[in-house]
Order: structure tokens, then sequence, then C-alpha cells
């Protein structure tokens, strides 16, 4: 069970880098009124990921934690494909740069490896009791596991970030909305 966990832990700061270069600073996603539908999905990934990871910090899921943890995987699958989808119109008239394109790619492609890792390793667990069964103590070294702890709440924290600032978003977009409702009353 300690291939996923890699997988997802080494991919991390790419995805970090994807949220923070490219939908908050470089096209400032949660502002644009195109991009509601891609925000929503990135906001879904910025939860789904780190509570894959963070489960699998915590333990080996065997029983229903293993078809919890499967699901998870599933619907971040399902979230990353309706992103695909709507990320052309949202970045319309600019379109999705090379770059980060590739950074998806990376991503994707990572979250399918560390899903079929878990399937694999796992397979058998999934009829055991439920549980999260402790990790073999010699893992990881425990500074690598504070570290990947410390990256998780990171993680989480850049969700609840993104997400304060598209809530604001849409307020303010509310707000003019009524003004404008106001001035064309009067």
């Amino acid at each position: 069970m300690e291939f996923p966990l890699l997988i997802l832990l080494s991919a991390a700061p790419v995805g970090a880098f994807d949220v923070i270069y490219f939908h908050l600073w470089k096209f400032r996603l949660f502002k644009r009124p195109e991009s509601f539908k891609e925000e929503i999905t990135h906001l879904l990934r910025g939860v789904l990921v780190p509570a894959i990871t963070g489960i699998l910090l915590l333990g080996q899921p065997e029983g229903n934690w293993f078809w919890f943890v499967m699901f998870l995987f599933a619907f971040d699958t399902l979230n990353s494909f309706l992103d695909i989808i709507f990320e052309p119109g949202s970045r319309a008239p600019r379109g999705v740069p090379p770059t980060e394109l590739a950074v998806h790619f990376v991503g994707i492609t990572s979250m399918g490896a560390a899903w079929a890792t878990f399937a694999l390793a796992g397979w058998q667990a999934r009829l055991h009791a439920s549980v999260l069964r402790a990790h073999a103590v010699d893992f990881l070294p425990h500074w690598f596991l504070t570290f990947a702890t410390i990256g998780l709440l990171g993680a989480f924290l850049l969700a609840i970030f993104e997400a304060a600032l598209f809530v604001r978003a849409l307020k303010r977009r509310s707000n003019n909305r009524v003004a404008e409702l106001a001035v064309g009353a009067g």
C-alpha cells in the first residue's frame, strides 16, 4: 500500500503548482464567470486528493475503508473527466497553454497510477474487516511522514483559500447584478 501513497506524495507539488500558478495567479479562474464549472471541479479535486492521501497516510484501508477509497478515486476520475470537458469553454478565447496541459497530463497519469497500484495492492484486503491497518514501522522515515502531513495540511489550506476566493468573486458578481438591476429599474 506504500506505492499509491508515494505516487500521490510525489505528484502533490505538480498539483500545487497547477493550482497556484495557473488557476489562481495566471488565469484567476475564480473570477471568471465562464470558469464556474471548471472551478467547481478544481474545488472538488482540492478535497478529494488530500482526503485520499490522508487516509493512506493513516493506514492501509481494508474492508469498507478499501471500498471508500476506491469510490474516492473513481469520483476523482469522473471529476477530472468533467474538468477536461469544461476547460475549453472556461478558457476561451485564450485556450489552455501547452505547459498547463502537460501539468494536467502528469497529474492525471499519477492519479491513475496511484489508483491502479492501490487496487492491486489492496484487492485482497477488500474482504477483510473494515479497518485502517497501521503501516509497517519502517514504512517511511518519521521526518518524511511529518513532512507529508504538513504538505497535506497545506493542500487542504490551499483548497480553502481557493474556495474563499471563489465565493468572494461570486458575491461580487451577485452584488454587481443587483446594482445593475437597481440602476435599470430607476
